[in-house]
């Protein structure tokens, strides 16, 4: 299966040792703290850990696959991942995220 990122990078998913989604903040626009999940997927020679923290070498290493504003949207693309993954598809786009007021509106 090819993984098509956020950015259009294509990932093979045979290379891919792990796939984990992580919390990160960063600053928006207007200066404030905004929380975050990432969807980060690691190579095979990558050293992956059970931590939930990133360590400055692992974090440098990972494939960017998507930045998603809300856990439960991050949460649902790796279940549609998953589902492709069961069904043998070829192809997995991982989606845009949606916009700040489209979350708002949920």
């Amino acid at each position: 299966m090819t993984i098509v990122t956020q950015e259009n990078d294509l990932i093979n998913f045979d290379a891919i040792k792990c796939i984990s989604a992580y919390a990160a903040h960063i600053g928006d626009e207007d200066g404030r703290e905004v929380e975050v999940y990432t969807l980060l997927a690691f190579d095979f020679n990558t050293s992956v850990s059970s931590d939930d923290e990133l360590d400055d070498e692992n974090e440098n290493a990972a494939i960017l696959l998507g930045v998603f504003l809300s856990e439960e949207e991050c949460n649902n693309v790796i279940s549609k991942l998953i589902s492709k993954i069961n069904t043998g598809a070829k192809v997995f786009i991982v989606p845009q995220p949606s916009t700040p007021e489209s979350s708002d509106n949920k």
